[in-house]
């Protein structure tokens, strides 16, 4: 007997099969029966469906600059008057200095139509879970400086351990106390055997590269459309419709793109092409959570993943410059339970300072230095070497700010710091204050039928407009938050840090409530066509979130991952325009 869809989603809630039967009849629908499914599961989850089903509210859609009209301009207009007045220094200081002063930033997300309103402000100074500008304002900075700040601004502990390293000189040759106990402590926490600074996170990822190629003499790097591992030629390198892999942008040689296989991240056949290529893959590259999508959590996946390549003797790379330190002390390692055989880092570590990190497993790192060796006999370096120098590798003034950091980490968490399960250290709550404020916006999301959602991992999280791709309005919401009083990164990521309270968590929120009340009065969200179009795309595999295990299935929170799963696959249909 064929079961409906209120049945397989009745049995998946309630648990009544284990979590293979229930993929099982999952598959066996049509694919429309599918997609009821996985709204009842979101909905289930407390996660406001993407479009109207019968009788559903439909939430409004997001206005396109191509839909601008007389009014929109007008108001658009005033709005370039007010904000002259509010910081007309910073917007001086930009048309003055553009002559000398290349800022590769600059032209990101350039709206034609929000041109006077583009341009960056300029900071004075910070402190704890604020920045001023040149006119005067203050901001709570939720930018997090692009996730490198931990502790807020000009933390006591950071300040007096750069001083101190001042006061001692800043000899770029030569060892010191500082990277000796740094190394350990940052081995210590996350779990690596061994550990070596860069000069930033995008140098640690073209090394940890490098490394894996002389490790296996292989050529090709794996790594999963959607994730960002720095601008290297190295890794810099997308793929088109068809799947081909092609440069980031001009200037990168086709050369290196081809050298490079892009496949979609948890997808379970981008582990087909792996095992069918094991013998030319030099390393697969991961960015566990990626930072442009953070809703996508497939540890599933993952698991598989790592499971594969100790299978084939493929080094695999987890890129934590983002997760690193932002989810508990062992990243999203720690959060998933897989141990990579290398892991990258960015400046978390370094306080902000310009600092990267390579650990892992003595096997691959030994590959720098030739290993461990003793000077009383007749022993020599054990592996072969690979190339790698950097005049700031470890510059004494970051390593000493790493050093503070790492302790304050290791000081906040005590005995948490060697198990990310259950943590109880300071990022626990951290991240609880991260996402209370993303449930209480989510639900005022939801409440206004605004087509946007807080997607979050740890103390992350991101504004994501479900049917727009930086548009003009998602571009004049963030205009208005700086109105209000709220600074954020115009890459898209935000960040709570130790040194926001709940006063500024609950002013945040007002500020959000009111740039996107603004936005709705003024007509920058629409009601939705009377008639969406008819979808035709293929719906994801959900099989690609969810491979099968051996042994027993029917763990308690088999279920819960099982929805989790079918919840992820509706979102990335969503994200793809597969659903309207």
């Amino acid at each position: 007997m064929q079961m409906t869809v209120e049945d397989v989603s009745k049995k998946i809630l309630s648990k009544e099969m284990d979590r293979q039967d229930a993929m099982r009849l999952f598959q066996s629908l049509d694919k429309e029966s599918q997609l009821q499914v996985l709204a009842t599961l979101r909905r289930a989850d407390g996660i406001t469906p993407a479009h109207g089903g019968n009788g559903a509210v439909r939430p409004l859609k997001t206005l396109d600059q191509r839909d601008l009209t007389d009014e929109h301009r007008a108001w658009i207009a005033a709005l370039v008057g007010k904000y002259d007045r509010f910081v007309p220094k910073s917007k001086a200081n930009v048309l003055e200095h553009q002559v000398h002063f290349v800022d590769q930033h600059r032209a990101f997300h350039l709206i034609k139509d929000l041109k006077k309103l583009h341009f960056q402000i300029t900071y004075t100074k910070a402190k704890g879970a604020y920045v001023h500008d040149a006119d005067g304002n203050r901001y709570i900075d939720i930018s997090g400086d692009m996730g490198v700040n931990l502790f807020g601004h000009r933390a006591p502990f950071l300040i007096d351990a750069v001083k101190h390293s001042l006061d001692q000189g800043i000899p770029l040759v030569g060892y010191s106390d500082m990277i000796f106990r740094a190394c350990k402590l940052f081995c210590e926490i996350t779990g690596h055997e061994r550990a070596l600074f860069t000069q930033s996170g995008t140098e640690a990822v073209m090394f940890a590269v490098r490394i894996a190629r002389a490790a296996t003499g292989r050529k090709k790097i794996v790594l999963f459309h959607g994730s960002y591992h720095g601008l290297s030629d190295a890794v810099a390198t997308t793929k088109d419709l068809a799947g081909n892999s092609f440069p980031m942008s001009p200037g990168i040689l086709q050369d290196f793109a081809d050298q490079i296989i892009v496949l979609d991240y948890g997808d379970m056949a981008s582990l087909d092409t792996i095992e069918q290529r094991a013998g030319e893959i030099a390393t697969v590259l991961v960015e566990p959570v990626q930072s442009r999508h953070p809703y996508r959590k497939p540890v599933e996946f993952l698991k598989a993943l790592r499971l594969l390549t100790i299978e084939k003797n493929i080094p695999l790379i987890f890129d934590e410059v983002i997760t690193g330190f932002r989810v508990c002390p062992q990243g999203a390692q720690g959060r998933f339970g897989i141990q990579a055989d290398m892991a990258t880092y960015g400046e978390i570590p370094g306080g902000g300072l310009p600092t990267g990190v390579i650990a892992g497993a003595a096997k691959y790192m030994d590959l720098i230095d030739g290993g461990t060796w003793r000077f009383d006999d007749d022993s020599m370096p054990s592996s072969k070497r690979t190339g790698m120098a950097g005049t700031h590798s470890q510059n004494p003034l970051k390593i000493a700010a790493a050093l503070a950091v790492l302790g304050e980490i290791k000081k906040r968490c005590g005995d948490g710091v060697q198990s990310c399960d259950g943590c109880t250290c300071f990022q626990r709550t951290l991240n609880e204050k991260t996402t209370r404020l993303a449930d209480t916006l989510n639900a005022f999301f939801g409440e206004e039928r605004l087509p946007v959602v807080i997607d979050t991992f740890g103390s992350l999280f991101r504004f994501r407009f479900v049917d727009s791709n930086w548009g003009v309005t998602e571009a004049l919401f963030f205009i208005l938050l700086r109105m209000e009083g709220v600074e954020t990164n115009i890459q898209g990521n935000c960040f709570l840090t130790t040194a926001h309270t709940d006063e500024d968590i609950d002013a945040v929120t007002a500020g959000v409530k009111a740039s996107m009340s603004n936005l709705k009065r003024s007509g920058f969200f629409r009601e939705p066509d009377e008639k969406p179009m008819q979808d035709t795309a293929p719906l994801p595999e959900t099989t690609a979130l969810a491979p099968p295990q051996s042994g027993n299935a029917s763990r308690p929170n088999e279920m819960e991952r099982l929805k989790a799963l079918l919840a992820a696959d509706l979102a990335l249909a969503e994200e793809s325009g597969n659903l309207r």
